[in-house]
C-alpha cells in the first residue's frame, strides 16, 4: 500500500515570492527538471481562478484578522505550506475524477482545521512526475500570527496520523508513514529524489517478481509442450499415389505429415497457458519500458561516470597534497634563509655604520619598495613591535620606581615632622 505524504515548510516574506513563481509557473525553473511544460495547463488552484500576488494576498488576510496595531516582524513566518501527495503508483490507480477528489477532500479537511479564511492558496501540480497539492496555511489564531503554537509537535503528529485515517475512510488506499522515524525536514529536491528512489525500488521489485513469474510460466509451458505427443489422438498421414516403373501399376504410399491432431479440450488448455504466458511477458516488457527503469539505466551510467571522475579527482587531490607538502617545505627553507640574510645584514651594517638604525631602516624601506609585504618587512615590523613593547615595559618600570621613591621620601618627611 502507498504512503500518505504531508510535508510542512515554513515561509517568510522573502520565501513567498519564490514559491509564487514556482506554484503559478511564472518563470521557467532552472532547478526543477521534472516540470513538463506541455502538461502545465492541467495545473489548477482550488481557490483562485487567476494568478495572485502571494505577499499582497497574505498581508490582506493577516490585516483583516489582526487585533494588535504592531507591525508584523520582517522575519515572521507568514505561511506554513503543506505539500500533500503520495507515490506515483497511488495516482496511477486513480482516474482524473478520483485524483481531483483526493485533493479536494484534503483541502476540505485542512480548511476545517485551520479555517478556510486562513488558506492563502491551494495549487495542484499535474505537470511533474507525481501529482501534488501546495496548500498555504496562514497560522492565525486569536488575532495573531502563532506559527509555533499552531504547528507544534503535537500538530505535526496529528497530520501524520489523522490525514491517512481520514483518507482511508473516504476509500483511498493509503497508510501512515513510518512511526518513530527520526527523519528531519528535507528540501523539496531532496524529497523528490528520495521519493523517486523509493518508487524505483518498488519497480525493480515488481520487475523481479514478473521475471520470476515469466520463467515459471515458460518452464511450465515447455513441460506441457514436451508432454503433448503422449496426449495426441492420432498423427495424420499424407497419402501419395505413384506409378511403379517395373509393373506400371499405381502404388499408394503413406508418409507422416509431422502434425498432431488434438481434442478441443486439449486446445483450450493450451490456449489458456499460452495466453497467461503472453500476459506475463507483456507485463514484463511494459515494466522494462517504464520511465523509472529507463531513468535507472541512465542513473547507473551517470553514477559510473561520476565514480570514475571521483577517482580521478582523488588522484589529483593526492598529487596536489604531495605538491603542497613539497612547497611548504621549500617555503620554510626560503623563510629560514631570508631570516639568516636579515640577521647577517643587521650585523654587517651595525659593524660598519655609526647611525645603524637609520641606515638599516633606509635599507628596509628600499626592500619594501621592491618587495612589499615580503619576509624582510615582516621580520623588521615584528622586531619593532617587540622593541616598542619592551621599551613600554621599561618606561613603566622606571615610572613605578620613581613613584615608589617619592612615596618613601614623603613617609620620611612625615616621620621627621612627628619627631619635632
Amino acid at each position: 500500500m502507498s504512503y500518505a505524504v504531508v510535508r510542512m515548510q515554513k515561509m517568510k516574506s522573502h520565501d513567498l515570492k519564490g514559491i509564487q513563481f514556482h506554484n503559478q509557473r511564472e518563470r521557467e525553473s532552472k532547478t526543477n527538471p521534472d516540470i513538463d511544460k506541455e502538461k502545465s495547463k492541467e495545473n489548477y488552484d482550488l481557490i483562485h481562478d487567476e494568478q495572485i500576488n502571494y505577499n499582497e494576498h497574505v498581508k490582506e488576510i493577516i490585516d483583516s484578522q489582526k487585533t494588535s496595531t504592531r507591525k508584523t516582524r520582517k522575519d515572521a513566518v507568514l505561511v506554513n505550506e503543506l505539500l500533500i501527495t503520495s507515490d506515483r503508483y497511488f495516482f496511477e490507480r486513480l482516474d482524473p475524477a478520483e485524483q481531483k477528489k483526493f485533493f479536494e477532500e484534503s483541502f476540505k479537511l485542512f480548511s476545517e482545521r485551520y479555517g478556510e479564511q486562513n488558506i492563502a492558496y491551494a495549487t495542484v501540480h499535474n505537470d511533474e512526475k507525481t501529482p501534488h497539492l501546495h496548500l498555504g496555511v496562514i497560522p492565525m489564531r486569536d488575532g495573531r500570527l502563532q506559527g509555533k503554537n499552531v504547528f507544534n509537535r503535537q500538530e505535526l503528529l496529528w497530520l501524520q496520523n489523522e490525514f491517512p485515517k481520514h483518507m482511508q475512510e473516504l476509500g483511498f488506499e493509503l497508510e501512515r508513514g513510518e512511526k518513530g522515524s527520526d527523519r528531519k525536514h528535507i528540501e523539496t529536491q531532496e524529497f523528490k529524489k528520495q521519493t523517486a528512489e523509493k518508487e524505483l525500488k518498488e519497480v525493480e521489485t515488481d520487475l523481479l517478481k514478473k521475471s520470476d513469474e515469466l520463467k515459471k510460466v515458460s518452464s511450465t509451458l515447455e513441460k506441457n509442450l514436451e508432454a503433448l505427443p503422449e496426449e495426441k489422438e492420432k498423427m495424420p498421414f499424407l497419402k501419395k499415389e505413384t506409378k511403379t516403373v517395373k509393373t506400371g501399376f499405381m502404388k499408394t504410399e503413406e508418409k507422416q505429415t509431422g502434425n498432431f491432431v488434438f481434442s478441443p479440450n486439449h486446445m483450450k488448455k493450451m490456449d489458456e497457458k499460452i495466453n497467461a504466458a503472453m500476459a506475463v511477458r507483456s507485463g514484463y516488457e511494459r515494466l522494462v519500458k517504464t520511465d523509472l527503469v529507463q531513468e535507472n539505466i541512465e542513473l547507473r551510467k551517470f553514477a559510473t561516470e561520476k565514480a570514475k571522475e571521483n577517482q580521478r579527482l582523488k588522484n589529483d587531490n593526492q598529487h596536489f597534497k604531495s605538491e603542497n607538502l613539497a612547497l611548504k617545505q621549500e617555503n620554510s627553507d626560503l623563510r629560514h634563509e631570508i631570516k639568516m640574510l636579515y640577521e647577517n645584514t643587521k650585523e654587517f651594517l651595525k659593524e660598519r655604520t655609526n647611525d645603524f638604525k637609520g641606515v638599516f631602516k633606509g635599507f628596509i624601506d628600499k626592500v619594501r619598495g621592491k618587495a612589499p609585504k615580503g619576509e624582510f618587512e615582516r621580520l623588521y615590523d615584528t622586531e619593532e613591535r617587540k622593541n616598542k613593547a619592551n621599551q613600554f615595559s621599561l618606561d613603566g618600570l622606571k615610572e613605578l620606581d620613581q613613584q615608589t621613591k617619592k612615596q618613601k621620601t614623603k613617609k620620611k618627611n612625615r616621620g621627621w615632622e612627628m619627631e619635632r
